[in-house]
This record gives C-alpha cells, structure tokens and sequence, in this order.
C-alpha cells in the first residue's frame, strides 16, 4: 500500500508520513513550494526532513493546492490512498482514488459555513470522503450542526522525540516558556467576526504575569517568548505597560529542535486562553513532562477523551495568577510532570493512532470503492 498525505498544516502531515514509514508503509508528504515556514519539513527535523519521504509542488504563494488537473494526477495518481488534511480535500475531490479528509482548524470550524465557491467546495470534500476525521475538540459543534459522519482523530506525538529529561528546577524562582502565537488584537485582519474566536489572546496570560508579579515582588521570575504570530509587534508595547518586560525576554521564532530544548529549561510551558482546547505546543511540552498553562472548556474534552488534561486551567488574569502560585511548589510541579507525561501517552501516543489510522487506508485500498 502506498499512502500520500497531504496539506502539510504544523507539519501534521510530514509527522504521519514519516511515523507510517516507521511502521513499514510506503508513505510520502506533499508540501507547497510555497509552504509557511513553520510548516515545512525542514522546521520540525531540521536536515532531517530530506529525502525520498518529502515531495514538493510548485504553487503560487497563498495557493495551498495544486493548480491544475494535470498537477493532481502527476502527484495523487500514484497512491492507492490519499490523506488529505485541511484544504487539501478540495483537491481531493478530482480523485477516483479513495481518500481520507482530516479537518485540522478554521476549514471545519468556519470554512464549511462560507457561502463561498471555497466554502461548498470544503463541505462537499468532507462529505465525500471515504473516511472522515477531526482533529480538534472544538470541531465538534460544527459536526453536529452539518451532520457530518466523522471520528476524531488526536494529534500523534513523537513520545520519543519528546520524553522527559532529568530537569533541574528554578531555585527560588519560576522560568516559563510561552511558545503559542501571538494573537489577540483584530487588527490584522479585515474579516473580525471570523477570527475573533481563533484568538490566542495572549493578552490574558500578559494581564495574569503581571497581577502574579505584584504579589510576588521579590520572586525571580523570567518569561521567554518567541516573537511569532500576527501581534508579534503589539507584545512588547503590552509587556512594558504592564510593567513584566523586565522579566520577560523575546526571541526569533523557534524550530521545533529549538523549542524542544526550551520545553526543557523551561519549569512551565504556556499555552492560549481562548479556544476551548490545547494546542500543539502544549501536548509536546506535557509528552517532555513539563507542566502547561492554559484553557479548555471540560464538557469538549469530555466528549473526546475517557480523562481530562492535567493542564493547569485558567480563563482569565485572575486565574492565571492563581494557577501560576501553584506552580512555585514542586511538589505540585512533580504531580503535574508525571500524570502529563501519562495522559499523552495514553491518548497520543503516535503509534497506536497511525495503526488505527493505516488500518483505515487498507481497508479502502483493498476493498470496492
């Protein structure tokens, strides 16, 4: 069987293709000459990323699929299944060839719902697919109110990559890392209404630093962040009126081998306060045993999961400063390290997720279409 996945979002893609090819499965990830930088290859394994697993299109820059008939079948005719993750399903739909849709963010939560040519061209991707998944919590509404046949499908995480260190604490003090975009103005965006409920709102964590500080004048506390996301240029202006910027030092953006080293010096690692589930970074930090702070409604994680995340959950700057006093016992920190590292192991751990999924490619490769 030889598998393609595609629409290489945060490298999803890329990690289930070269996790496919560790289980014996002729698989194969196809990137955009015009990818993001934070979603090729090269970002998440460095030299790495190179070889016969990556194939690479050329398409103008904005342009997340192919743009030609021709371009399908040259890069889709060759596989018995496709995986195609976020917009790439549209591109799917010229297929004869089975596929498997995977919605990752915005293209199930607000795409489907456009009354646009895009908009019924996702729906009609997603209702066509051989199998369907999701892979966010907050997805779910939208399943529900488009009538959707679809499972979901957690975010496999290299336990390996990211496992535990030994981890020598900050001595009287708290180092953080706060790795998630920053977004939490409208400004950058004409369309407000779409994007209002995609914020990070960082701001939030901002507002809780600086209450925490206040009360712990003498603590020595020092925050790293990575300057990425559409409100890079606001945090700074943010941190200084809020009195935190001189315990709070900004980076260049991290490559995944950069930030796994962060998870680790870090004695905490941040997550947003908006969506009602954790992000990407937040799961890699607890497979690395590290406690996250950050925001998840319960009655979503419930639907999705046997447990909760052991994730120290705020909903706003009073919440943060009181999460973030928890944190200056290590006792709790150690409690926290241990049933992180377990609940990513129990729910996403890479292998277990990519044997249920290649199943599903099987079953469709071999039986009638």
């Amino acid at each position: 069987m030889k598998v393609l996945f595609t629409g290489n979002i945060d490298n999803i893609a890329y990690s289930c293709a070269k996790f496919s090819r560790w289980l014996g499965v002729e698989a194969e990830v196809l990137v955009s000459s015009a990818e993001r930088e934070v979603s090729h290859p090269f970002w998440e394994d460095g030299e790495a990323a190179a070889g016969p697993l990556m194939r690479t299109f050329d398409s103008p820059r904005g342009l997340g699929i192919p743009t030609s008939l021709l371009q399908l079948r040259r890069f889709f005719g060759a596989y018995d299944v496709v995986v195609a993750m976020g917009m790439m399903g549209i591109a799917a739909l010229a297929l004869t060839r089975p596929y498997v849709a995977i919605a990752l963010g915005a293209d199930m939560k607000e795409l489907v719902f456009e009354r646009t040519l895009r908009g019924r061209l996702m729906d009609a991707a997603f209702r066509r697919a051989d199998r369907l998944y999701y892979n966010d919590v907050d997805h779910l509404p939208a399943v529900a109110a488009k009538g959707y046949r679809a499972s979901y499908f957690p975010i496999p995480i290299d336990t390996d990559k990211y496992c535990p260190r030994p981890h020598a604490a900050t001595r009287e003090g708290l180092r953080l890392l706060h790795g998630s975009s920053l977004s939490w103005t409208l400004d950058w965006t004409a369309d407000k209404e779409l994007h209002r409920r995609t914020l990070k709102r960082n701001d939030l964590f901002f507002e809780g630093l600086a209450l925490f500080r206040r009360r712990n004048p003498r603590l020595s506390l020092s925050v790293t962040v990575p300057l990425w996301g559409p409100d890079k240029d606001q945090v700074k202006p943010l941190c200084q009126r809020l009195g935190v910027d001189d315990c709070v030092t900004f980076v260049p953006p991290l490559t995944k081998p950069q930030l796994l080293e962060e998870y680790h010096r870090a004695d905490a690692v941040v997550d947003q306060f908006n969506m009602p589930r954790l992000g990407y970074n937040a799961m890699e930090a607890l497979s690395c045993g590290r406690p996250v702070l950050g925001y998840f409604t319960e009655d979503l994680q419930r639907a999705c999961y046997p447990e909760l995340p052991p994730v120290l959950n705020a909903d706003g700057p009073e919440a943060v400063a009181a999460r973030l006093e928890e944190l200056l016992d290590p006792r709790r920190r150690g409690i926290l390290e241990a049933e992180g590292r377990h609940w990513i192991m129990a729910y996403h751990h890479w292998e277990p997720i990519l044997r249920a999924l290649l199943g599903e490619c099987r079953d469709l490769a071999e039986g009638p279409r």
